[in-house]
């Protein structure tokens, strides 16, 4: 019994038995290379959008199209002012507002008329109805701690942040915790509206949150608590595709993700990817996690391959486990080494009772 792409990422969501790993490698601007369309039309044209990730899709035959481009398409409804270049994504050039004090003249965005988040519902739209049920489709997300800080900055806010935690500047604890209320609300309503316009997977990239970042005791403190409010408010909506991706060294904290009420849990390459599976394989889906510059982007298909492989034996043998990257694959990444990925996938076969 062969599976479509589509049920084989559901079933591997709801930890059933599938005819082969699931794989998806997270990839957003490899598309525009892969369709040879401009990167402003990218990430400012949904149906450029749309055509460069089925382009890229008809090219790997990867199981799940991510759509999506870069970390702003929110903040902008902020009032934060980004780059808009031909060849570069969007960076933050200002801030929404001048001070952490003035978070509190910041409104709830509405991801049906602000900033980029439009552009991205209509892109899923478009995205399923060109593959029906053929394909799993994932949605673009931010995090509320990475969200938050765009509000001010993110130096500016880790530097709060960090004054609060040494008990040095308690007094704006108030406006933190307010902007982070803000950035969980809006993501609560997109991650809605991506569900209804059709995506299968509901992203939370809470990149700002890494350990690289913060402390374990930082993140508990206030990451954790309004990823919790997310993912609880994803689930009440009948979201049963939620994931968690957050940058770097997660070990220390990789039960707290798990407790998140994420269905998936993405890993970076800096975790070894048995330690995820011993510690919260049997809670969530896991996801990844080849080496997006050492394998996918600097190396060849049989380093892919042997890596793949790794991947597939250190999470258990592929049972409740998505192969992919361990972060948003290169721009210029070979696409031969992206198609050896879902090739060895293919290779592992299941027996569905």
């Amino acid at each position: 019994m062969t599976l479509t792409s589509r049920e084989r990422v559901l079933r591997t969501i709801r930890r059933e038995p599938t005819d082969c790993v699931a794989v998806a490698p997270y990839m957003y601007d490899v598309a525009v290379v892969a369709a040879g369309v401009s990167l402003l039309d990218y990430y400012t044209d949904p149906d450029v959008m749309t055509k460069a990730q089925l382009t890229l899709h008809d090219l790997v035959g990867q199981d799940v199209i991510s759509v999506g481009s870069d970390n702003f398409y929110i903040a902008e409804g902020f009032g934060c002012q980004t780059t808009h270049e031909e060849e570069e994504l969007p960076a933050l050039t200002q801030p929404a507002v001048d001070s952490l004090a003035d978070v509190f003249d910041v409104e709830v965005l509405d991801p049906h008329s602000d900033g980029r988040m439009p552009l991205m519902l209509e892109a899923i739209r478009q995205v399923r109805a060109a593959v029906g049920e053929e394909v799993a489709v994932r949605s673009p997300g931010t995090g509320p701690f990475a969200l938050a800080s765009y509000l001010i900055g993110s130096q500016q806010w880790l530097c709060e942040i960090g004054m609060c935690e040494a008990g040095m500047d308690e007094a704006n604890e108030t406006a933190l915790h307010h902007a982070l209320g803000l950035a969980t609300e809006t993501l609560i309503r997109f991650g809605k509206a991506c569900w209804d316009a059709g995506a299968d997977i509901i992203h939370c990239g809470d990149s700002l949150a890494s350990c690289d970042m913060i402390s374990p005791r930082t993140y508990e403190r206030f990451a954790w608590p309004y990823e919790l409010r997310v993912f609880q408010a994803w689930k009440e909506h009948g979201i049963t595709g939620s994931l968690l991706h957050i940058c770097g060294d997660s070990t220390k904290v990789l039960k707290l993700y798990a407790d998140t009420g994420a269905d998936l849990v993405e890993i970076d390459n800096m975790v070894d990817l048995s330690t995820a599976h011993q510690k919260i394989g049997d809670r969530v889906t896991l996801v990844g996690n080849v080496h997006t510059v050492n394998d996918l982007f600097r190396g060849t298909p049989e380093s892919v391959r042997v890596a793949s492989q790794r991947c597939i034996q250190a999470a258990g043998g592929g049972h409740g486990f998505i192969l992919g990257s361990g972060c948003l694959v290169p721009r210029n990444t070979p696409i031969e080494n992206v198609r050896e990925m879902v090739r060895v996938a293919r290779q592992s076969h299941f027996e569905i009772s």
